[in-house]
């Protein structure tokens, strides 16, 4: 093996590591391993003289969305603000070159080392969790532990200069760390079961300290479609209910908001008129606006950087409350309605449809519910336009997506 391979090879691996652990990343600097693992790439392809089989098929579905989304920036009004969200969603062009560049690169992304990269979440996750709250304990000079669990929600989206990020979005985290683990248990030996079981009772805890009701609901979800596409087995159903089980005793358990229940507002209509200020009530009024302009320029519509313009427009007339923190649409699937029109929701559905069979194709279980649950999150999120969401979402999705195959074929040649 050359220098110049064995460079190549130690920069790859790095990156990828880098790029699983980027949630300890500052906010200014998330850009720095998208873009290393970019150059690394493309240097190891070139170093290598790879001859790999390249799949322009899905790189042309993975790719598709977010290329109609470019292609709306022509008739858009607004072009400087539809180029900072070009900036901030480029990872879904990038991630899907990358992985298409390395397609079937079994000796960098074999499955040990794809393990690997979900441990490596897993455990810089853990640590952003109890690091932070620490910190918080350990800061705040009038909280209590009781008080650092009741505002750790609050805490976690200002507190640190440098690292704030959504409460939602951490909880998404969360939830994806759970879906490694779950679909880890079973393959690690005993005292790695173990460790795995206390990641996962960590990761409950915090999801029940965030209590967001969105990434919640779609794990929820989640857990029971896994039960009916395993057809209630019994080592996945053991595993799945004594996790929803834990995580609602949990949930009971924990001093959250003065023990009020902050789901009750989902089936309280009564509360839901009375009361505009819940977010599922915001969130209702923010629907009817994304409605009422999508009908208004159905096919096309407005153009990436004009959609945000065209909900102020209809918040002036419904529910002025809105603009005071100028709300996007709540919705990636509206929010692609609003700035592409049904072509381009169309393009996107197509996308999880491909995925959704392709994972099927291919028997990657965690490909499959991975992709579920962001696309649950997206329909109380616009995870494809925040850098919080956006960059997890593409790695892992197309990290599993162009790996699908090779792990199917190495099965099949063993």
């Amino acid at each position: 093996m050359s220098k110049n391979v064995k460079t190549a090879n130690g920069l790859l691996k790095a990156f990828l590591v880098f790029n699983s652990a980027i949630i300890l990343v500052p906010d200014k600097f998330k850009g720095i391993p998208v873009i290393g693992l970019l150059l690394s790439t493309i240097f190891y392809f070139i170093v290598t003289k790879s001859d790999k089989k390249f799949d322009y098929k899905l790189l042309i579905v993975s790719t598709s969305f977010f290329l109609m989304l470019v292609v709306s920036i022509l008739y858009t009004e607004d072009k400087s603000y539809a180029f900072k969200k070009l900036e901030t969603g480029s990872s879904l062009l990038v991630y899907p070159v990358i992985f298409a560049l390395l397609y079937n690169c079994k000796e960098h992304l074999s499955k040990s080392f794809i393990e690997l990269l979900k441990w490596v979440f897993v455990i810089t996750l853990a640590f952003f969790l109890v690091s932070t709250f620490t910190y918080y304990f350990l800061t705040e000079p009038y909280y209590t532990f009781k008080s650092t669990i009741v505002h750790y929600h609050t805490l976690v989206d200002l507190r640190i200069k440098g690292y704030e990020i959504h409460s939602i979005y951490l909880s998404m985290s969360i939830g994806v760390g759970i879906l490694f683990l779950i679909d880890s248990i079973p393959k690690v030996k005993r005292i790695n079961k173990i460790y795995s079981i206390l990641f996962l009772a960590l990761f409950f805890v915090f999801l029940a300290l965030l209590n967001k009701k969105g990434p919640i609901l779609a794990f929820a979800v989640v857990g029971f479609i896994y039960l009916i596409k395993t057809k209630l087995k019994a080592k996945p159903a053991i595993y799945v209910v004594t996790s929803i089980i834990l995580f609602v005793l949990i949930l009971a358990f924990i001093p959250k908001f003065k023990n009020i229940n902050r789901f009750s507002e989902l089936v309280d209509l009564d509360g839901l008129k009375s009361n505009q200020n819940t977010s599922t009530s915001i969130r209702l009024d923010i629907f009817k606006c994304s409605m009422i302009q999508a009908a208004k320029e159905p096919i096309i519509g407005y153009g990436w950087g004009d959609a945000n313009s065209a909900l102020v427009d209809c918040y002036e007339i419904e529910n002025p409350s809105l603009l005071l923190k100028n709300y996007n649409s709540h919705n990636q699937f509206l929010s692609i309605l609003l700035s592409t029109g049904i072509i381009g929701l169309m393009i996107f559905l197509y996308y999880f449809y491909y995925i959704f069979k392709f994972s099927n194709k291919n028997k990657n279980q965690l490909l499959f519910f991975l992709l579920l649950y962001f696309g649950l999150n997206m329909l109380s999120e616009n995870i494809l336009e925040r850098e919080d969401g956006v960059i997890f979402f593409s790695f892992f999705i197309n990290l599993f997506l162009f790996n699908s195959e090779s792990k199917l074929n190495e099965s099949t040649e063993n």
